[in-house]
């Protein structure tokens, strides 16, 4: 018995660790064997706002108020490289490669699994810890989350 499954669109997020490049092996040698179109996306995570604390009761409320974080110009040549770096590697065996960065995102989990819907991604391939610095036991939260609320297939490489 065969099964067809149809792979059009490849998403891949990058951010320069190595299983991030290990994924991007797996994704380029996928859109090769199907022919398939590579969607690279690096995420720029900030927190929207710092907040000041709570008032207390009786105590003069606090004059901070929300300050927008921005995403300096070192972070965003680092995303360029690593987009660029990737885009290079899938060219050279003729892979069509769309790269995308997307800054100030509060979720990247929400932010990678908005782009898989909108551009209609059928597999999203990624590493298992990305530079997040947060350990869980077998993934990454990133890819944990990204695995529970993908609108599609997601291959995790370690």
């Amino acid at each position: 018995m065969s099964i067809n499954v149809s792979i059009k669109k490849i998403l891949i997020p990058v951010d320069g660790s190595k299983p991030s490049d290990n994924a991007a092996n797996y994704a380029v040698d996928i859109a090769k064997r199907r022919k398939a179109v590579l969607i690279a996306v690096h995420v720029m995570h900030l927190p929207a706002y710092t907040f000041a604390p709570t008032p207390i009761e009786g105590m003069p409320t606090p004059t901070m108020t929300p300050i927008p974080m921005t995403v300096s110009g070192e972070e965003r040549k680092l995303a360029e490289n690593y987009l660029t770096k990737f885009e290079e590697k899938a060219k050279k065996i003729g892979i069509k490669v769309e790269t995308k960065i997307l800054e100030n995102q509060p979720s990247i989990v929400h932010a990678i699994t908005e782009v898989a819907e909108k551009e209609g991604c059928d597999l999203i391939v990624m590493g298992t810890k990305g530079r997040t610095g947060i350990k869980r036991f077998l993934l990454g939260s990133v890819a944990s989350g990204v695995v529970t609320y993908a609108p599609c297939p997601v291959l995790v490489v370690r």
